[in-house]
């Protein structure tokens, strides 16, 4: 991953963010990097496609199985703008990604230790979590998109 930075990964995520922002959608943004190229990016479009499960690390995930190998996403790494709920930590789980990088931490359904810690639950599984990257910038997306639905 030579030349491709944690900060470049949660950049791109926040471009995604900003993107479901401007759709009026939760601003969560995800991107998967692998060897130092951003291949799939995704936003949440919980409310555009009236559907609970769109969740911007779940669409990611779909567009990505139906390119490549499951064996290739242990070499690479997803961002995400928000600390994975419970549903995107057992995707991602299974799904077999190598490495997790997000920025804000989520405090209601954080599930990569702040309300539970579900990759502790596949202990054969090597997951690298990285959190709190760009954490001001994601937490204040959050917070001024929510703070104008009020």
């Amino acid at each position: 991953m030579a030349g491709f930075t944690l900060q470049q990964g949660m950049l791109a995520a926040l471009q995604e963010a900003e993107r479901a922002k401007a759709a009026g959608e939760v601003p969560i943004g995800a991107v998967l990097e692998y060897g130092g190229e951003i291949l799939f990016r995704a936003a949440n479009t919980c409310h555009a496609n009236a559907h609970p499960l769109e969740h911007a690390e779940c669409q990611l995930l779909r567009s990505a199985c139906q390119q490549h190998p499951q064996q290739a996403f242990r070499a690479s790494t997803l961002y995400v703008t928000l600390e994975p709920c419970p549903m995107c930590m057992g995707a991602i789980l299974h799904a077999h990604v190598g490495r997790l990088v997000f920025g804000a931490y989520n405090l209601k359904w954080g599930s990569c230790g702040t309300v539970v810690d579900l990759s502790q639950c596949y202990p054969s599984e090597t997951l690298e979590i990285y959190g709190g990257i760009l954490e001001t910038e994601s937490s204040d997306l959050l917070t001024s998109f929510f703070g104008s639905l009020r």
